[in-house]
């Protein structure tokens, strides 16, 4: 494994954890993290398998860092795609010809935003993660009718921050994930990251249709985040995609947690890749 550094077409610098196979080095899968803050390495998830499976099969493989772990409270969610593309060029002046990306969950989102709006012909496939449609609507799903209505009011809140030139006011919105942590950000990065559609947040579902490459949908079918219902929805947006495939990982929960659950992840998306993006 080795650390590198990219630069983004606005001069934002970068980090990356790369690892390489023993030979071959023409086909690269790069994972795009979630989490608000984007960050390559979480306790949550365990990428050591995933690198592990990759490299054996002959792919080199990127976990990518995204700006907004730096600055996450105020981070604007479209600079995602200009830190993808950082990766992506990076990868093809190395070499590399081929090209998958891997959205985790949030990074799911990120992903298919950057396939809508770059689709750099380098990117054969793409992999969807214990991903969510967005932030927005997988509470839908999950949260009661109270818990909802609690939601609509903090993002009136910060429609109306916005509004009054307060944009960068801090927000809390308390017991955002069913292990009770919370979130802050600003009012400005509250409806750009867990905004209703009005508010023109991310959704991987609304750049499906725009994806034109083989497409995996990989969900733990005991998650519980994005619970399975959210796969389903993902997968029925992919509509243009040449292979689409739904895949179930048993017994999984949200996270790719070391042992049993990160290695059943890991196999299920090399096993994809080999067979969809040959070397």
């Amino acid at each position: 494994m080795d650390l590198i550094r990219i630069e983004t077409e606005d001069q934002m610098a970068l980090n990356g954890l790369v690892w390489e196979p023993e030979t071959n080095r023409n086909t690269m899968v790069i994972l795009v993290p979630g989490g608000t803050t984007g960050a390559a390495l979480v306790a949550s998830h365990d990428y050591y398998p995933m690198a592990t499976a990759l490299t054996a099969a002959g792919y080199s493989f990127i976990v990518a860092n995204m700006r907004a772990s730096a600055n996450y409270p105020y981070a604007v969610f479209a600079d995602a795609v200009k830190d993808i593309a950082g990766f992506v060029d990076y990868a093809k002046s190395a070499g590399y010809a081929q090209i998958a990306i891997v959205g985790i969950s949030l990074g799911g989102p990120r992903m298919a935003q950057y396939m809508a709006e770059r689709g750099d012909p380098a990117v054969k496939a793409v992999a969807l993660v214990a991903s969510i449609p967005s932030p927005y609507l997988e509470f839908q799903i999950r949260s009661s009718n109270e818990e909802k209505q609690r939601l609509e009011g903090n993002l009136a809140s910060a429609r109306q921050l916005v509004k009054e030139g307060r944009e960068l006011e801090p927000l809390a919105f308390l017991n955002w994930f069913p292990d009770g942590r919370h979130m802050m950000l600003s009012a400005q990065s509250m409806l750009g990251f867990f905004g209703a559609p009005e508010d023109n947040a991310p959704s991987s579902v609304s750049y499906g249709a725009q994806i034109k490459v083989p497409a995996l949908v990989l969900h733990g079918d005991q998650d519980e985040l994005s619970l399975p219902p959210n796969a389903q929805t993902i997968y029925d947006s992919l509509t243009a995609s040449p292979q689409r495939d739904l895949v179930w990982v048993e017994g999984a929960s949200h996270y790719l947690t070391p042992g049993r659950i990160a290695e059943s992840y890991a196999g299920k998306l090399a096993d994809w890749i080999i067979k969809n993006m040959p070397l």
